[in-house]
């Protein structure tokens, strides 16, 4: 199993390519352990173009690759896993296709929504807290914990999480705090990458 403690979730935005991936690249150096390219805009060539990129740099940093939704694109690139959501394909199907030796992340808010997770890695439970990324319903702190007290899977919190609420998660029984504008629209996203890892580790490894 990968290593889940800092998930940046990543989208192109309004940068260049190439200022795109230099954020990413100082975010895996200041303590991202896996990256996850998001993608809801663009087109699948423009998908597939980008993630190739994404790809080359992850392979250079050693750091896992996973892609959100498109098992079409993770597959072409030799991505290391792919993360769903509710409405995609059944996990049973998507690790029909990629095989045994992928990673494969669902998407829940409720213990209802475990059910069908037979065949997943992990599970990404949130929004947390209030997210200008993420366009998904706020279910707290008491949420995740309910989620986390029922999941057969490893729990990776995602929502909102920053540098500031980020010590509001003690006591949650997660692998991992998934990131996106935090890291992804900070000034300095080693440094932003550095703090969210060291505050996590304060409460996870003590």
């Amino acid at each position: 199993m990968i290593d889940l403690s800092l998930y940046l979730v990543a989208s192109l935005g309004k940068n260049t390519v190439a200022n795109f991936l230099n954020i990413v690249e100082n975010a895996i150096k200041g303590g991202v352990s896996v990256v996850q390219l998001r993608e809801k805009n663009l087109n699948s060539r423009e998908f597939y173009t980008l993630a190739l990129a994404l790809k080359a740099l992850c392979d250079e940093l050693k750091t896992p690759l996973i892609i959100n939704d498109r098992l079409d694109i993770a597959l072409a690139v030799n991505a290391t896993g792919v993360h769903l959501g509710q409405e995609d394909l059944p996990i049973s199907l998507a690790r029909k296709i990629l095989g045994e030796d992928k990673i494969i992340g669902l998407s829940a808010k409720t213990p209802l929504e475990l059910e069908n997770c037979d065949g997943a890695d992990y599970v990404g439970c949130g929004a947390v807290f209030e997210s200008p990324t993420k366009d998904s319903s706020v279910i707290g702190v008491a949420g995740l914990k309910a989620l986390c007290e029922k999941s057969p899977l490893p729990v990776v919190a995602i929502g909102g999480i920053n540098e500031g609420n980020v010590c509001e998660l003690k006591g949650c029984k997660i692998v991992g705090i998934a990131v996106s504008s935090a890291i992804m629209r900070a000034k300095n996203p080693l440094l932003t990458s550095k703090n969210l890892k060291k505050e996590f580790d304060k409460f996870s490894k003590g």
